[in-house]
């Protein structure tokens, strides 16, 4: 069968109304975000109870995962709104040379980033003031883990490529095998041998290789093997990761370096305190991913919309994403709430750390409410050429924690001025970013019907 005939024209590639669209598009892709986002929640709870030590190692790591993940979400949404225009044109032949050639790029700049950060272990680990008895589990640990985290570069490409193409069921499946033998392989090797924390990075390859193989099958089946063009350089590539996975990674950049000056921050007072914010930080990272999708999920319809020419629709996406966004939230954010020392115990087996996880939550769990809508119209505003004004909203967001939550904490000898802090600019946050969103859409529309 020819290309020409199984390739819907773009008005048909793009048809139905955005709602339905959105939500068939945004519970699979759920799916897989939930599972890359539940791992380091049941790794954490797992190692919790390996022992204390491990869980703290594995605690300090937290923003180097965070800087890895602003290389894996900078090509990650590049390749994803390509493969998106790929499809509302009617180009699947765009999609997997795009995909090569962002890979190329790829294994310079993540290679790069994981010597630099082998070689900087030791500096890390005095600017976080480990003490010496854990020092040297850390820098073996991070070494370890950068060579692990080398092998999920590909796999992002993949499925980056089938779920902007609208395939978010495969693109998930790709996720959850990486996921269940990550997290198996922590709970085989961390209570049935004496690797402890060093489980971790034994998992996430064994779990990254399984993925990239699943991720291949995933893409022939898929056709885009079979429509492919050349996999020659496309020089296109450059604006597009320039353009939109730039910003997106510098914002990823900034919640690593917030997120390293957040543990400074609440350092002096002890390990359980800082394992106790991990946890609940590790728990709001779960709480967001329904916005996550959601924002995903909107930016490929609308992405697609643009691809078919059809950007004048955007306003009519923007609010079917909005409406969706609030009932989920509103039916969500409030139980967990309620739940909240339930889940600290569940997080934390050691009492003291879950202690803490439960006072941070029960500060900072409501403003989740709001918080969804700002994640969900932040990615959606990454993902459709507002990836500049996305890092200039973040910035005031993780620079305020840092800068004004870290010194309440400080001077009033007590977390909670940072927790407070968090809370606060959880409720602007949710005022600020939707209504700079639907400004910057509408703006594109118009650009469209001109």
């Amino acid at each position: 069968m020819s290309t020409a005939e199984t390739t819907p024209p773009p008005s048909s590639a793009v048809a139905g109304p955005p709602l339905t669209r959105i939500r068939h598009l945004a519970l699979p892709i759920a799916l897989g975000e939930a599972a890359g986002v539940l791992v380091p929640v049941v790794v954490l709870a797992l190692l919790a109870r390996v022992g204390t030590d491990a869980m703290y190692v594995r605690s300090l790591y937290v923003p180097l995962a965070l800087l890895f993940a602003a290389l894996q979400v900078g090509f990650d949404v590049s390749n994803q709104v390509a493969a998106a225009v790929s499809k509302g044109a009617g180009r699947p032949q765009d999609v997997l040379p795009v995909a090569a050639s962002m890979a190329r790029i790829g294994v310079a700049v993540w290679g790069t980033v994981s010597v630099a950060l082998m070689l900087a272990a030791p500096g890390l680990a005095s600017l976080l003031s480990v003490p010496d008895s854990a020092a040297g589990d850390f820098v073996a640990f991070t070494r370890w883990a950068c060579l692990a985290n080398l092998i999920f570069f590909p796999t992002v490409l993949l499925s980056s490529s089938l779920r902007g193409y609208g395939r978010p069921g495969a693109a998930a499946s790709v996720v959850l095998t990486g996921a269940i033998l990550e997290v198996g392989g922590v709970a085989v090797l961390g209570f049935g041998t004496d690797l402890g924390v060093f489980a971790l990075p034994v998992a996430i390859a064994g779990g990254g290789v399984a993925a990239l193989t699943v991720g291949a099958v995933q893409v022939r089946r898929s056709g885009l093997w079979r429509e492919r063009g050349p996999l020659a350089w496309r020089p296109e590539v450059i604006g597009r990761l320039t353009g939109t996975g730039l910003p997106v990674a510098a914002s990823f950049v900034a919640m690593a370096v917030a997120n390293a000056g957040l543990l400074w921050a609440l350092g002096p007072f002890g390990p359980d305190v800082v394992s106790g914010y991990s946890a609940a930080g590790a728990l709001q990272n779960l709480l967001i991913v329904p916005a996550s999708a959601l924002g995903s999920a909107t930016a490929i319809v609308f992405n697609q919309l643009r691809g078919a020419g059809r950007a004048g629709d955007g306003p009519a996406v923007l609010g079917a994403g909005l409406r969706l966004t609030a009932v989920v939230y509103a039916c969500f954010a409030i139980p967990i709430w309620l739940g909240r020392e339930p889940l600290a115990r569940l997080l934390a087996g050691d009492p003291a750390v879950a202690s803490e996880t439960g006072r941070f939550l029960t500060i900072v769990g409501l403003t989740y409410l709001g918080l969804g809508l700002t994640v969900m119209t932040l990615l959606l505003l990454e993902q459709v050429g507002g990836g500049l004004v996305a890092l200039l909203l973040n910035l005031p967001y993780f620079g305020g924690m840092v800068v004004l939550g870290g010194l309440l904490a400080r001077t009033q000898d007590d977390p909670a001025g940072l927790y407070w802090t968090i809370a606060l600019l959880n409720i602007g946050g949710m005022i600020v970013v939707p209504l700079t969103t639907w400004r910057h859409v509408r703006r594109i529309s118009r650009a469209a019907a001109r």
